[in-house]
């Protein structure tokens, strides 16, 4: 085990480049989240991701061979007026691991329970196969030769995903972030390099096998949005065997990923591994390392640290950062620490204690980088949004957007956008903060956006615990959408925009459809005490505090007014530290 993070020649100028580019302000930022396509937006948040957090932290621990959390006795309460300020001292970030198997080799074999690994270096073989009809984020259906043994169970049939994995049961094209928490926790999974690679701007993804073998080649596929070429392999034999090989091309610089074997659903927790000096492991459960090429934020350090200073008052917390952690995938994102409502679409949670609460945290936000953010927090970026929308919907997410509806005898998702986790592109949200539109029905099939993230809206309340079901009127959303012009139409997880017209079918929806498929809210809505948020900042050097502290506050003041107003003054935000 290694007790720093892996360091390429060049690494300290690309970090100092991006020192200087964190430096540039906000209109660099914004510039590029608003260059980025619907499908990669600027929001984070997707079901499950407190989990994740919890695993990439343990990862990390467990990779380094030591725990990384700060001792109560290092701890210096330095906090400014009404933001408490966190010192990073090597504690809090998830340091970048670079990729460096390159023409390497790895052997796997599962028991019912259990994984083991061995270093066998081979080439990537020559294949010769079906060419498969992968895209961004895609996923096919592919019948074995033979049947293959994996943690105990057998199976005639995987899906191979575009980015980098096979599954059994399932298969899995969503875009939410490609790393451990989700190898750990979706469906069984096999993952040579599980990253965000598109195998439709190039490369190919081809298979080929007979009773004595399977293979599936990734062939100078890049990661999306890059020009990389990445080859690699992964073979499986009928005793049950599974071999990943990598061509000397693979990008050290995967922006983010995993690779490793997992049972699916968390079952048997993680064994994290430095597969490049490892001679051998084997452990219950998974078998993986996490690879990223940027430093990342840690929430469970954050957290932990925090209360090490803090008492546990707050029911959320809201981070900025004095320089940005893996900014290019994300603007903003929030973590549901705990879920005890319910008739909201959230599974019930409760992981508080794994972060350091007795008890109280429910959300966690990290705005990332303070810089990035004009200084006027009403002032336009990202599209339709300001510094406090792009708030209201981090902070939201406590709650929404995951709400289904009873359609004819199913629950439909139809009211939902990109990753489950916001409302879609076509749904009149009523100008939501979650996204969606305010959409003209124009009469006969025609519709047009007017206005967006303004609020939450009624349906949002409601989730909220806020406004009774009776004081939810209908809303509609709109199917089959088409363009007028001809051309490609919205796609529903598309970010809100203003003045886009798209024709299409009109299907009222009512709160009583919302309750069929996601049963009554319980605690049923009602007057509630103020919300208690709390506003950190991480000093991990780049940016002048007094700056930093100065706006970070007019954002909290500013936004203790918008939360009441985007409410319509049915709640208010308590954002004092105690």
């Amino acid at each position: 085990m290694r007790a720093e993070p892996k360091r390429l020649p060049g690494a300290r100028a690309l970090a100092a480049a991006l020192s200087v580019a964190a430096l540039a302000g906000s209109a660099v930022w914004a510039t590029a989240a608003d260059s980025r396509d619907s499908r990669h937006s600027w929001c984070g948040t997707y079901p499950g991701r407190a989990a994740s957090a919890l695993y990439e932290h343990r990862e990390q621990e467990g990779r380094l061979g030591r725990p990384v959390r700060a001792a109560s006795d290092r701890v210096v309460v330095a906090d400014a007026s009404q933001v408490a300020v966190l010192k990073d001292d090597g504690d809090l970030i998830l340091l970048r691991n670079f990729f460096d198997l390159q023409g390497a080799g790895l052997e796997f074999r599962t028991g019912s329970d259990s994984a083991s690994v061995a270093r066998v270096d081979r080439p990537v073989a020559a294949d010769g196969g079906t060419r498969l009809s992968l895209t961004d984020d895609s996923t096919v259906s592919v019948a074995l030769p033979f049947s293959f043994p994996y943690y105990g169970q057998a199976y005639t049939q995987l899906f191979v995903n575009s980015d980098g994995n096979l599954t059994f049961g399932a298969g899995d094209n969503a875009s939410t972030d490609r790393g451990i928490g989700r190898l750990v926790t979706g469906p069984p999974r096999i993952a040579p390099l599980f990253a965000d690679l598109n195998p439709e701007a190039g490369g190919n993804v081809t298979t080929a096998g007979d009773a004595s073998r399977f293979s599936v080649t990734w062939t100078d596929v890049p990661q999306y949005g890059q020009s990389d070429k990445n080859t690699f392999q992964v073979t499986l034999y009928p005793d049950g065997r599974i071999a990943f090989a990598y061509d000397k091309n693979v990008s050290s610089l995967i922006d983010a990923g995993a690779i490793g074997v997992a049972p699916g659903a968390s079952k048997g927790g993680l064994t994290s591994v430095d597969f490049a000096t490892t001679g051998g492991a084997s452990t219950a459960g998974a078998l993986a390392e996490n690879f990223h090429a940027e430093d990342e934020l840690d929430p469970v350090a954050v957290t932990r640290k925090f209360y090490l200073g803090h008492p546990d008052d707050y029911q959320q917390i809201i981070v900025f950062t004095s320089r940005p952690l893996r900014s290019k995938d994300y603007y903003a994102y929030e973590l549901t620490i705990q879920n005890t409502d319910s008739g909201i679409g959230q599974d019930p949670s409760n992981a508080a204690a794994d972060y350091g609460s007795a008890g109280r945290l429910e959300s966690f936000v990290t705005m990332d980088f303070v810089l990035k953010y004009p200084d006027d927090p009403f002032q336009l970026t990202l599209g339709t949004n300001n510094t406090l929308s792009i708030l209201g919907q981090e902070a939201g997410h406590r709650w929404g957007a995951y709400a289904r509806f009873r359609d004819g005898a199913s629950n439909s998702d139809e009211l939902l956008g990109r990753d489950n986790a916001h409302w879609s592109f076509f749904l009149d949200s009523d100008a939501s903060h979650m996204e969606g539109n305010d959409i003209a029905d124009l009469g006969g099939g025609q519709f047009r956006t007017v206005a967006a993230t303004q609020r939450y809206s009624p349906l949002d309340q409601y989730l909220m615990g806020l406004r009774p079901a009776a004081e939810v009127p209908p809303f509609f959303f709109v199917r089959n959408p088409t363009s007028p012009s001809g051309g490609p139409a919205p796609d529903r997880a598309d970010a809100p925009k203003v003045d886009v017209s798209f024709n299409g079918t009109r299907r009222d929806v009512t709160i009583d459809d919302v309750i069929a498929a996601l049963g009554p809210r319980n605690p049923p809505p009602g007057p509630r005490p103020p919300w208690r948020q709390i506003f950190v900042y991480i000093d991990a050097g780049l940016t002048d505090p007094a700056v930093a502290l100065a706006k970070i506050d007019r954002i909290r003041t500013a936004w203790e007014t918008f939360f009441a107003q985007s409410t319509d003054g049915r709640r208010t935000v308590d954002t004092h530290l105690n």
